[in-house]
């Protein structure tokens, strides 16, 4: 999915109302009470002085969430060096990094401006939202006892806050995998058609989407969090491929010169030809200079039909355990689980046939 992260206009005023009034309608999420109007956002946003800003996240055409920085006290210099952030995404677009790509914009305009420690209150009650400031740096100072009250239902409200000087200004890269990285260009931009493709090795910053990619395309939208995503980042080496339209995301392995590649998805799934190409050929390549003999693709039962036909379309075969060499099949019977099968693909003409 493509997001663009811009500054809000008076234009987008009822865009931006029909994300914050949507939080408010959810219930439990926001202190904003009640509902606003379009005509109340546009002067907001004409009000804004040269020291705020308010940014938006547009995808398909749309609003789907955006984030104001103002300063925390314009009523006193004595706090000229603090701002106040707030953010709203709308439901079905959360999970996704939207809300890490609005803090990037608003953290950036911040510093733009001098400030040097930015300040958010959270309701007590939103779990999520606190989960995410922490994953941005803030920490929490200190709690409001009944600090809001909607529709005669109290909740406390948490202070956080992040110094500007002690937060990257993009996250910190997270190294990828115990697996040994041959001497290849990190990143590659492979036009596949008329689609541009960025093949790169995923960071940190990219947990969000890897997770929301996950989610959406494997079978039975069990939901998958940050932290799992995080826990695997350690496991294995993740590349991740991004174009305008699609993205996509492979774990993959080696172990005794098989290579086992692992949580390979494309979304949307039909740019599986046009992502996952580039994708599973860099992979591929990395397998090759380590010399493995095979690569394993390990493909989720009740995937579209057209999943395994990409990996046909790319030399791969499904098998059985028991058709599998046997120092393949000792590797392979430790990660294929249930729910799974495989589609094997021999990378050297002849085998080495032996473990490392």
């Amino acid at each position: 999915m493509d997001v663009t992260i811009r500054r809000a206009t008076p234009g987008d005023a009822q865009g931006v109302v029909d994300v914050f009034n949507s939080v408010i309608e959810e219930g439990g999420l926001t202190s904003m009470y009640p509902t606003l109007t379009a005509e109340q956002e546009r002067a907001f946003i004409e009000g804004l002085g040269p020291r705020s800003a308010c940014f938006v996240a547009e995808a398909l055409d749309t609003i789907v969430g955006f984030q104001t920085i103002e300063p925390f006290a314009p009523w006193t210099r004595a706090m000229d060096h603090v701002a106040i952030m707030g953010t709203q995404v709308h439901k079905g677009f959360r999970r996704q990094g939207i809300g890490r790509l609005l803090a990037e914009a608003s953290l950036a305009f911040a510093r733009e401006q001098g400030f040097e420690k930015v300040v958010i209150y959270v309701r007590n009650g939103n779990a999520a939202a606190r989960a995410f400031y922490r994953s941005l740096g803030f920490e929490p100072r200190g709690t409001l006892t009944r600090q809001v009250k909607i529709a005669g239902q109290y909740d406390d409200e948490v202070f956080m806050e992040l110094f500007l000087e002690a937060a990257p200004e993009r996250v910190a890269e997270r190294p990828t995998a115990a697996v040994e990285k041959p001497a290849v260009k990190k990143e590659a931009v492979v036009a596949e058609g008329a689609l541009a493709v960025n093949v790169r090795r995923a960071k940190r910053k990219d947990i969000p989407a890897i997770a929301a990619i996950i989610q959406r395309v494997r079978p039975g939208g069990a939901r998958i969090t940050t932290e799992e995503v995080q826990a695997r980042l350690f496991e294995k080496g993740y590349w991740v491929a991004i174009s305008r339209k699609a993205g996509g995301v492979a774990g993959w392995q080696a172990e005794n010169l098989v290579t086992c590649i692992e949580d390979f998805y494309v979304y949307p799934v039909s740019y599986y030809p046009q992502v996952g190409g580039p994708l599973l050929e860099t992979i591929e390549n990395e397998a090759r200079q380590l010399s493995c003999e095979v690569a394993i693709v390990f493909v989720d039962e009740g995937m579209p039909a057209l999943v395994e036909e990409f990996f046909r379309a790319h030399g791969y075969e499904r098998q059985t355990m028991d058709e599998l060499h046997k120092i393949w099949r000792e590797v392979a019977s430790e990660i294929i689980g249930e729910g799974r099968f495989m589609m094997v693909k021999q990378l050297l003409e002849r085998p080495i046939m032996r473990p490392l």
